[in-house]
């Protein structure tokens, strides 16, 4: 029943004894008025069976405005997944949640699901949001929110694969860097993951290998303002802050140097009996071959993924509040 989602068992007895007592307290009540004995101070005696209803009444709505602020929390680390402070937030007041209500409460698993996959937490969310189905199979939010997660999941799933792949062509090229086949592949790969529906959440370790990816095909830009926004977050992580090195010294422009188009003839090349036909007409044929590029060139900048980190600190209450579940 949804009203009574988040109520605890103590306070679902409560409610129940107190809603006997003021039964009993109506029936003496009225019992005395038809015998002409009425005891005004019985009505002294309704102050119990008030409190004892109204108190559990009171915390679950204090509760369902608790999961209603987070919901909010939530759209806004969605709009804005580097907004430290809504992130910061969004932990703090899951972490004030009683777990005791949570658990009983389909909403609230619901939204808390909704938090986890914000933070990156998607297979988290995935379990999280199987107990609310179990709570509520019926229920419009729970169902939508599995769908949402469903897809995040699917997103992350198939950026990590791709991103797999780009690393290994990286860990291989880094050993032959003047194979031609291994570059294009590692531009490809670029090209492959940019084209992606980019999860909302991407592991730091993931961005610095597209960022690797890139200055490898000549977006040092790119490549920079990746670094920057990995140090920002996290002003040690090691392999950033050796990136940012290389890139200021160019050994990754000098190791990899750009490459230049592919020059063709201005004419296409003819077949000896087209030749013969344009000599009968007297026309000739003057269409330029359509440029041609190497890979990697043909690459074009596109950071919009670039934001996408996890702010890996901050995470560390929420995954604990995570497995105590």
């Amino acid at each position: 029943m949804k009203l009574l989602e988040g109520i605890q068992l103590h306070e679902l007895v409560l409610i129940i004894l107190g809603f006997i007592l003021g039964l009993v307290l109506i029936f003496v009540f009225l019992f005395g008025a038809l015998r002409g004995t009425t005891n005004l101070k019985l009505l002294y005696g309704f102050i119990a069976p008030l409190i004892m209803i109204g108190y559990p009444s009171i915390r679950s709505i204090e509760f369902s405005k608790d999961v209603i602020k987070i919901d909010k929390l939530v759209e806004r680390v969605n709009r804005n997944p580097t907004d430290t402070l809504a992130t910061q937030a969004l932990i703090d007041e899951i972490s004030t949640l009683p777990k005791s209500r949570c658990v009983t409460s389909s909403d609230a698993m619901s939204t808390i699901a909704n938090a986890q996959a914000a933070m990156g937490l998607y297979d988290s969310a995935k379990v999280t949001i199987q107990k609310a189905v179990a709570l509520n199979p019926k229920s419009g939010k729970v169902l939508e929110s599995k769908k949402d997660i469903q897809e995040k999941w699917e997103q992350q799933e198939r950026f990590e694969r791709k991103v797999q792949r780009l690393q290994s062509n990286i860990t291989r090229l880094n050993a032959n860097p003047k194979n031609k086949i291994l570059r294009d592949s590692v531009a490809l790969n670029l090209n492959d993951i940019k084209r992606l529906n980019t999860p909302i959440r991407v592991s730091q370790r993931d961005i610095l290998a597209v960022g690797m990816a890139a200055a490898i095909v000549g977006e040092w830009q790119a490549a920079e303002q990746v670094v920057d926004d990995v140090l920002r977050v996290s002003p040690n992580q090691p392999e950033a802050k050796r990136l940012k090195e290389d890139l200021k010294d160019n050994k990754i422009g000098k190791r990899f140097p750009p490459r230049e188009q592919t020059k063709l003839p201005q004419k296409l090349p003819q077949s000896p009996s087209k030749a013969n036909d344009n000599s009968r007409i007297g026309a000739e044929n003057t269409t330029p071959a359509p440029p041609k590029v190497d890979a990697p060139v043909a690459i074009k900048v596109d950071t919009s993924w670039q934001s996408k980190l996890i702010p890996k600190a901050v995470l560390s209450n929420f995954v604990k509040w995570d497995k105590e579940q």
